[in-house]
């Protein structure tokens, strides 16, 4: 791939990411707000909801996932180019590398790419969810005020007076998941109950910035990098690490995996290194994607609810690992909890590839134009 044609990839790639990644965030976000919000436990305190209440809320996090699209979408062009030209064969007279893309190289080439550009959304994923999570506890905020709901239901518990034997604030009150929990909180749910002759944990400084936030959630882009910096440091901007780096490699490896097969099962005459053509109808090619995008989705939903919990503002300090973080959803929530957000993230799956390619296209050609263009001259 010639510096030109690398270089008209890049300006493709990020203006068609940063299209795609804007149009189909209210999937992005469903998804991850479906993902958090427990409805068992909000019904059985009768708790109004915390849905997005405007179309601007709905794309509350866009920011976010907008600018790591654009930098994960660079390093998967670079990424992707050099292990394509890394994985060369000599199969000519005069020893010259010779590009052999089989579905094999590309699988193994889609893999790294998405390695790489996983180092880079992840601290982004990281601002997006606090995003999110600050969104949906100021509207549950705002509308458990409106149905008179008198107790904190970020914690600060209102009920609890006098000298009465110690029980956990979940059994007495609603508590949000989108809200920083205190100390004493983390203990009861750890089982680390006071006893009736101990005071219960005292306020840290860091619990007492917790309650800050709690009260006042920020929206802005800026503004959540600052929180996220005040209450988790430079390592809140690398939570669920691993569980990302998995997800994206095996979004990549079962995307090209499924592709493939049902492609060679459509066409089995179809040469293997004419990857990603052939002659398909326009039905059979939306069948192919179609497949290959349930597919990722089943494969890899559990890994991605396992990073929203990971990520979230309370990941960290309720759970150790990605094992551990499945382990407790499954025997808290049951095992459809690892499923959740599937749709809509089906949704935003199926919808960006064809839109990518769209767009991607469309901004090709304009630039392939453009750089053929001389600026400051005349012909005479």
């Amino acid at each position: 791939m010639s510096s030109d044609t690398l270089l008209t990839a890049l300006v493709s790639g990020v203006l068609s990411a940063a299209t795609t990644a804007t149009i189909t965030y209210p999937f992005d976000s469903i998804k991850t707000q479906q993902q958090i919000t427990n409805d068992a436990y909000m019904k059985k305190w009768h708790i109004p909801g915390n849905y997005p209440s405007s179309l601007a809320q709905l794309f509350r996090g866009c920011s976010a996932s907008v600018v790591g699209s654009m930098m994960k979408t660079s390093t998967r062009i670079i990424t992707y180019n050099w292990a394509c030209q890394f994985m060369t064969v000599y199969h000519d007279n005069a020893g010259a590398h010779k590009l052999k893309p089989t579905s094999s190289r590309v699988v193994v080439a889609g893999a790294i790419a998405g390695f790489f550009e996983s180092l880079w959304i992840i601290p982004f994923e990281n601002i997006k969810i606090l995003m999110i999570q600050n969104m949906s506890l100021a509207n549950e905020l705002k509308r458990c005020k409106e149905h008179g709901i008198t107790y904190d239901i970020t914690g600060k518990d209102t009920t609890s007076h006098g000298h009465r034997p110690p029980s956990s604030i979940f059994t007495r009150q609603y508590v949000s998941p989108n809200a920083y929990y205190t100390t004493g909180i983390i203990e009861q749910i750890k089982g680390k109950m006071p006893s009736k002759f101990t005071s219960p944990s005292q306020l840290t400084a860091a619990d007492t910035l917790r309650i800050q936030y709690n009260h006042s959630p920020t929206h802005t882009f800026l503004g959540s990098i600052k929180e996220l910096y005040a209450t988790k440091g430079l390592p809140g901007f690398a939570s669920g690490s691993f569980v990302t780096l998995t997800r994206q490699v095996g979004n990549s490896v079962v995307w090209f995996w499924t592709y493939s097969a049902v492609r060679q099962l459509l066409d089995p005459q179809a040469k293997s290194d004419a990857w990603l053509s052939g002659s398909h109808s326009m039905l059979q090619s939306l069948a192919i994607h179609f497949t290959a995008t349930s597919a990722v989705i089943l494969a890899t939903q559990p890994l991605d609810v396992v990073k929203t919990h990971m990520q979230s503002k309370n990941g960290k300090r309720l759970y150790r690992d990605s094992l551990f973080t499945a382990y407790k959803l499954f025997t808290k929530q049951g095992p459809r909890s690892l499923y959740k957000g599937s749709l809509p993230r089906w949704c935003k799956v199926l919808v960006s590839g064809g839109l990518t390619a769209g767009v991607y296209s469309y901004v090709e050609r304009f630039v392939s134009m453009a750089g053929q263009k001389s600026p400051f001259t005349t012909e005479g």
